[in-house]
C-alpha cells in the first residue's frame, strides 16, 4: 500500500508539473508546449489505471462530443485531394484530442493545485510582456515595423486572448477567494495592473476587447459582492463615470478626426519658396489629420531633398514595401507641412526614420497614446471601398465575403480539410477582388472556415461539439468556464482561432481545464464537486 501511494504521488506530481510547464509555455514557447504535451501523454500511459479511465470515458459522453471536433478532421481527409495540407491540419488539431482526454480522465485539480497552474501561466505572461517592452524600448535591437511586433513569441491576437482569460481568473480570485495568502494577493494585484497596461500598449483590437470585457465583469462581480449600500453605490457611480468618460473621449476623438482644413482654390495656391509651381492635385479626398494630402506638393523639390537626406530612393519603396513617395507626402501632410523643399527642411532625423520605416502619420510614433489606434480604424473605414490591401481591420470584411462565396459554392460537404488553401487560391485567381496578392488570405472566421471545410453539416456539428459539453457538464454557474466560452466564441468571429498551434492550444488547454478538469473554486455545500465525482467513478 505505501508503494502504491508513492506511485500515485509521483504520477500526480508529474501531471501537475507537466500542466504547469504547458501553462508557462503557452505565451512564450512552442517547444515547451510540445514537450509538456509529450510528458502529459507519457505520464498518462505509464500511470495505468485504465479500468477507471475507461469507466470515466463511458460515463462522460460530453468528453467524446468535444473530441469529435478532432475526428471531424479525419472525416475531412476522406474526400480531400491535398493530402499534404490535410495531414498538416490534423497534426495542428491533435491537442483537441489529447488534452481533453488526459485532463478529463485525471483527478480534478483542487483549488490549491489550480493556483499553481495559474502561477505558471502568469509567469509565462510576465516573460512575454517584459520581453515585449524590452523590444519596444530598443534594448534587444530587434527591428519592429508595428507596435504588435513586440509580441515576439506568438501572435499578438493569441497573446491577447490568453492574457484576457487569465486576467478574468485573477479578478475573480481576488474578489471571491478568501483563502489567498497575502503574497498571492499582491502577486495577483500587480499582475492584473501590469498585464492590463501591456494589453493597452499592445494596441490590439483583441486586447482592447479583452480590457473592455474585464472592466464589465469586474464591475458586475464587485456590485454582486459588496453588501454595504454606500460602497455599492460608489462602485456604481464609478462605473457610470467610466462609461461617460469613454463616451466623451470617443466623441472628442471623432470630432478631431473629422475636422479638416477649408479647401483652397487649386488655381490660387501660389508657388514654393523657390518660385516653382505646385503639382496639380491628384485628388481632393485623401486627408491626414484633417489636412489635404495632395495639395501643396512639389515632387521635384521633394525628390531632391529626400534623396540628399536618406539612402532610400524617393521613387523606391519604404521598409514596409510601400511606395516611399506616398509615405513621405502623407507623413508631411500629417505634420501640416507643405510638400516642398522648405517643408522638408522642417523634418527631423526622427521624422525621416519614421518615414523610412513606413510610418505615414507622425501620430503613429506616439506608442502610448490611444488616439492613433482610433485614427487608423477611422481611416481604414473611410478607405474601405477604395483600397483594401494592407488595412488589417477592413480586410477582414473582404476575407469574410470571399469565404462566404466559397462556402456557397461548396454548401453541403465543403472541400475537405486539405483543400481549403486551394479553394481560396482558385477564387483569388479569378480576379474578383481588390486585394493585392500579398493580402489574399483566408476568412479569419472559424465558423465560416468549418463551413468551407466540412460543409453545412460539419459546421453545425462543430457548434454542437463546442458548446454542448459546457451545458452537459453544468458549467453555466462556473465563472471560469463561462468567461472562457464567451472569449473563445467571440475570437472565432474574427479569427481562425483553431488554424494555428497557439490558437489550438489556447482552446484545448482552457477548455479541458475549466470544463473537464477542476473542482469548484468557491465553496458550495449543495453542489457535488468534480473531485467527488472522480472518487465516486473510481
Amino acid at each position: 500500500m505505501p508503494l502504491l501511494r508513492h506511485h500515485i504521488w509521483n504520477h500526480r506530481n508529474l501531471y501537475l508539473g507537466s500542466l504547469a510547464l504547458l501553462a508557462l509555455s503557452l505565451p512564450v514557447s512552442p517547444f515547451g508546449i510540445s514537450l509538456a504535451t509529450f510528458l502529459l501523454l507519457g505520464n498518462w500511459l505509464l500511470e495505468g489505471d485504465f479500468r477507471r479511465k475507461k469507466e470515466v470515458l463511458q460515463h462522460r459522453s460530453s468528453l467524446w462530443i468535444f473530441v469529435s471536433i478532432f475526428f471531424l478532421c479525419l472525416i475531412g481527409m476522406t474526400y480531400t485531394s491535398n493530402l499534404h495540407y490535410g495531414w498538416h491540419d490534423i497534426v495542428i488539431k491533435v491537442p483537441l484530442l489529447i488534452l481533453p482526454l488526459i485532463i478529463g480522465t485525471s483527478q480534478p485539480l483542487s483549488p490549491k493545485e489550480f493556483r499553481v497552474i495559474l502561477a505558471a501561466l502568469l509567469a509565462g505572461l510576465w516573460i512575454a510582456s517584459l520581453t515585449g517592452i524590452a523590444v519596444l524600448l530598443g534594448w534587444t535591437h530587434t527591428e519592429i515595423h508595428s507596435i504588435r511586433d513586440i509580441s515576439v513569441f506568438i501572435s499578438h491576437i493569441r497573446l491577447s486572448l490568453i492574457t484576457g482569460v487569465t486576467l478574468q481568473v485573477v479578478v475573480y480570485l481576488l474578489i471571491y477567494e478568501k483563502k489567498l495568502s497575502r503574497t498571492e494577493r499582491w502577486v495577483y494585484l500587480v499582475s492584473l495592473v501590469w498585464l492590463a497596461a501591456f494589453l493597452f500598449i499592445l494596441k490590439s483590437l483583441t486586447g482592447f476587447l479583452m480590457l473592455g470585457l474585464l472592466l464589465i465583469t469586474t464591475f458586475i462581480l464587485l456590485v454582486r459582492t459588496i453588501r454595504t449600500f454606500m460602497l455599492r453605490y460608489f462602485i456604481i457611480i464609478m462605473g457610470v463615470t467610466v462609461v461617460l468618460l469613454a463616451a466623451a473621449w470617443l466623441s472628442r476623438a471623432t470630432t478631431r478626426y473629422h475636422t479638416h482644413d477649408p479647401l483652397p482654390d487649386p488655381q490660387k495656391m501660389g508657388t514654393t519658396a523657390n518660385g516653382r509651381p505646385y503639382d496639380h492635385p491628384r485628388n481632393l479626398v485623401d486627408m491626414e489629420n484633417g489636412h489635404y494630402v495632395w495639395l501643396y506638393v512639389c515632387e521635384d523639390e521633394l525628390r531632391r531633398s529626400w534623396n540628399d537626406a536618406s539612402d532610400l530612393d524617393y521613387d523606391g519603396r519604404d521598409l514596409q514595401g510601400q511606395r516611399l513617395s506616398t509615405t513621405i507626402i502623407r507623413y508631411m501632410t500629417s505634420r501640416n507641412l507643405r510638400k516642398d523643399s522648405l517643408g522638408f527642411s522642417r523634418m527631423t532625423p526622427g521624422d525621416i526614420r519614421n518615414v523610412e520605416n513606413g510610418m505615414s502619420n507622425y501620430l503613429f510614433a506616439h506608442r502610448f497614446s490611444l488616439y492613433p489606434y482610433f485614427y487608423v480604424l477611422m481611416w481604414e473605414k473611410d478607405h474601405y471601398r477604395k483600397e483594401l490591401s494592407g488595412h488589417s481591420h477592413t480586410q477582414r470584411l473582404a476575407y469574410m465575403r470571399v469565404g462566404w462565396q466559397i462556402a456557397r459554392d461548396h454548401f453541403w460537404w465543403g472541400v475537405g480539410n486539405g483543400d481549403v488553401p486551394d479553394a481560396y487560391r482558385a477564387y483569388y485567381n479569378k480576379g474578383n477582388t481588390k486585394l493585392s496578392p500579398r493580402w489574399q488570405l483566408r476568412a479569419h472566421n472559424q465558423y465560416l472556415t468549418y463551413w468551407i471545410t466540412y460543409g453545412i453539416f460539419g459546421a453545425l456539428w462543430f457548434l454542437i461539439a463546442f458548446f454542448l459539453p459546457f451545458f452537459m457538464e453544468k458549467k453555466q454557474t462556473s465563472f471560469f468556464a463561462l468567461i472562457f466560452i464567451i472569449i473563445a466564441a467571440l475570437s472565432m468571429l474574427y479569427e481562425d482561432t483553431l488554424e494555428t498551434q497557439a490558437g489550438v492550444y489556447f482552446v484545448a488547454f482552457f477548455y479541458a481545464v475549466f470544463i473537464f478538469g477542476m473542482e469548484k473554486i468557491t465553496e458550495d455545500k449543495e453542489t457535488v464537486t468534480s473531485h467527488e465525482r472522480y472518487r465516486q467513478t473510481g
